[in-house]
């Protein structure tokens, strides 16, 4: 049987922040707040590896270009019979980055996507026990 991803968890128990929030008890928000928490506590492992994806992608990136910027510039450019300048391999390189560049990119979308759902979800958090801070008084 599988775990649901601590993702989705979080976006069950937010959704039910969002759907309840004015009816809940003390106890229902103090419980809900806990396993708020708890489920982003389980949901670093996916961050932290989602941060490290695209550094990752970021290294490889700028490993792609300077290889491929060098192995222009040991080219021999057949419109002067001589080797590429720096601006030519430099031109050349980036037409060849596609893809990397695409990787990249999306590897970051992701990193970025991860640090809002923290940012967010320690909001709510604050939120929550700014709600339970009411009902104490």
């Amino acid at each position: 049987m599988s775990e649901t991803h601590p993702f989705y968890k979080l976006t069950e128990l937010i959704d039910k922040f969002n759907n309840e929030r004015n009816s809940l008890d003390l106890k229902g928000l103090q419980d809900l707040r806990e396993n708020i928490a708890l489920t982003l506590f389980y949901l670093s492992d996916s961050v932290s590896m989602t941060i490290a994806n695209a550094e990752s992608n970021d290294f490889a990136r700028k490993r792609f270009y300077a290889e491929r910027e060098e192995y222009y510039r040991n080219e021999i450019d057949e419109r002067t019979g001589k080797n590429y300048n720096v601006a030519d391999s430099e031109r050349k390189a980036r037409l060849d980055s596609k893809k990397v560049d695409d990787d990249c990119a999306h590897a970051f979308k992701q990193k970025e996507r991860a640090r809002l759902v923290v940012l967010a979800t320690q909001q709510i958090l604050n939120s929550i026990s700014g709600r339970i801070t009411q009902l104490t008084k």
